[in-house]
């Protein structure tokens, strides 16, 4: 596997095609290869998976191109259940709507 360290779009005038061009590294050898795509907004899809993935690589035997991705685990649902819990405190405790004021019926 060679590590991408850039891609560009090109235009060929003389094809009347678009392609990728990937400047790659690894393995002792610096290359640049040249993919044809069907068209401007392709390549685009291919830049912006480039630009937003974490790490990608190049398998010159099988010619695959692979963007990686790490996600932040934000336990969001722990949160969640916190906040549940002091809103079902609250309730209970007999507080008006917008004043904190309890009731006095």
């Amino acid at each position: 596997m060679l590590s991408i360290h850039g891609l560009k779009c090109i235009y060929d005038t003389g094809a009347r095609s678009w392609a990728i061009e990937l400047t790659l590294s690894g393995e002792g050898e610096d290359a640049v290869r040249r993919f044809e795509v069907d068209s401007a907004d392709d390549a685009e899809m291919l830049i912006d998976a480039f630009e937003d993935s974490t790490a990608s690589a190049f398998d010159p035997a099988t010619g695959e191109i692979v963007f990686a991705y790490e996600y932040a685990d934000l336990d969001l649902d722990e949160e969640d259940e916190d906040e549940d819990e002091e809103e079902a405190g609250d309730d209970e405790a007999g507080e008006d709507d917008e004043t904190g004021k309890k009731d006095r019926q």
